[in-house]
C-alpha cells in the first residue's frame, strides 16, 4: 500500500497526519530524491487539467502549486474545495499560493497589513481554517510569496514598499499562522518563499540594503517549510524593451546564494524550489534540468516546481520538444516515488 492511498484510507486521523507528514517537512535521509511538481497559472485546478498536464508532460506531479487571492474588504472567500480535492486525489500534494490582494477594475491592490492584523479580514480566516481542518489532509500554503520583489510589495501600495515592510511582511504572516493554529487547522505547513533575486537590491541601489530575505524571516515556530523562486530568462530581456538585460543562467547561477542564505537562516527546515523554469531558446535546455536535478542531489532539496504556463514566454516543458530533459526528469522522479513508498510502512 503506498502513502496516498494510505493518507486517503485514514484522512480523518489527524494523529496519521502527524505520522505521515514527515514526507514533505523533513529533510530526507536519502540524498538526491527530490520531489517533481508543477506550477500552475490560473484558477480553479481541475481533474481534467492536470490530466492535459500529465499528457502534454508525460511527468506525474507530486507537489502542485496554483495561485489563489484575498476577497476585497468586507467580500466573502471560498476554500479551493475543487483545485486541492483534484490535486489530491491525482496523488501529489496541494501547495497553495495564498496572495493578499484582490482586483478592481482591472487593477490589483494589496490588503492593507493593517486590515489583516487589526482583525478586518478575521471572519474571512477564521472561516479559511476551518474549511482546511475540516478537509483534514496536509497542504502547504505559501502566504504573500516573493516579499522580496517590489512587484508585490505585500502590506502597502506601491509607494509604501521600503524600510518598513519586513516588519510589516513579518506581522501579517504571524498573525494569520497563528489565528489557523489556534483554530485547530494543525494539517497546514506555511512555506516562507522569497525570490532568487531581491528587487531592489543593495549591489545597485546602496539604499536598499533593508530588501533582503533574512529581514522578513517571520522565525522558526511560524515557518515550516522554505522556498525559493526564480527563473532563467535566457536573452529574452532587452533593455530598450523591458528595461533590463537577462542572460543566459544555470539552476546553481539562480539559486545558489538565496539557498546558502535560507540554510543559515533556519539550518534545520526543508527547502524546496516552488517556482522556476528556463526557456528553451538561447541555451540547452536539457542541460539546464539536467544540471537542476544535479543541484538539487547536492543540496539535498525536497523538491522543484516548474512553472508550467505560458506566461511572458512560453515555459512549458511539452514532451514533442523536451524529450531528453524530461527523461533526466523521470528517472529522478521515479526513485523519489520509490524511496517515498518506505515512509508509508
Amino acid at each position: 500500500m503506498n502513502l496516498f492511498t494510505i493518507l486517503k484510507r485514514f484522512g480523518g486521523l489527524i494523529a496519521l497526519l502527524f505520522v505521515l507528514l514527515p514526507v514533505l517537512v523533513v529533510p530526507s535521509e536519502a540524498n538526491g530524491i527530490p520531489f517533481w511538481g508543477f506550477a500552475l497559472d490560473g484558477y480553479p485546478i481541475t481533474a481534467g487539467r492536470l490530466t492535459a498536464l500529465d499528457e502534454q508532460t508525460g511527468l506525474p506531479a507530486q507537489v502542485v502549486v496554483f495561485f489563489l487571492q484575498w476577497p476585497a474588504p468586507g467580500e466573502t472567500g471560498p476554500f479551493p474545495a475543487e483545485s486541492v480535492e483534484a490535486i489530491w486525489s491525482r496523488g501529489a500534494f496541494p501547495c497553495l499560493t495564498w496572495e493578499p490582494m484582490y482586483y478592481r477594475e482591472g487593477r490589483e491592490i494589496m490588503v492593507p497589513a493593517e486590515a489583516i492584523t487589526g482583525g478586518q479580514y478575521d471572519a474571512y480566516l477564521h472561516a479559511f481554517a476551518d474549511s482546511v481542518r475540516r478537509w483534514g489532509r496536509p497542504l502547504l500554503i505559501r502566504f504573500a510569496h516573493e516579499m522580496n520583489l517590489e512587484r508585490y510589495h505585500w502590506g502597502t501600495g506601491q509607494e509604501g514598499y521600503g524600510p518598513g515592510s519586513p516588519d510589516l511582511y513579518r506581522r501579517m504572516f504571524r498573525y494569520v499562522a497563528d489565528l489557523f493554529r489556534r483554530d485547530g487547522a494543525g494539517n497546514v505547513r506555511w512555506v516562507f518563499c522569497p525570490n532568487a533575486e531581491s528587487v531592489p537590491y543593495h549591489s545597485y541601489d546602496p539604499a536598499a540594503a533593508w530588501n533582503s530575505p533574512e529581514a522578513y524571516y517571520p522565525g522558526d515556530d511560524a515557518v515550516d517549510v522554505l522556498g525559493m523562486d526564480g527563473y532563467n530568462w535566457g536573452n529574452t530581456k532587452t533593455k530598450s524593451k523591458d528595461g533590463w538585460e537577462s542572460r543566459w543562467q544555470s539552476f546553481r547561477e539562480i539559486f545558489a546564494p538565496l539557498y546558502g542564505r535560507l540554510k543559515r537562516i533556519a539550518p534545520g527546515k526543508p527547502v524546496l524550489v516552488f517556482e522556476t523554469a528556463s526557456v528553451a531558446g538561447g541555451g540547452d535546455r536539457t542541460v539546464w534540468l539536467r544540471e537542476a536535478m544535479e543541484a538539487a542531489t547536492a543540496w539535498d532539496l525536497r523538491g522543484i516546481c516548474w512553472f508550467q504556463a505560458e506566461k511572458e514566454v512560453d515555459w512549458r516543458l511539452e514532451l514533442w520538444r523536451d524529450k531528453k530533459g524530461i527523461d533526466v526528469i523521470r528517472r529522478k522522479t521515479s526513485a523519489a516515488q520509490t524511496w517515498n513508498g518506505k515512509w508509508a510502512k
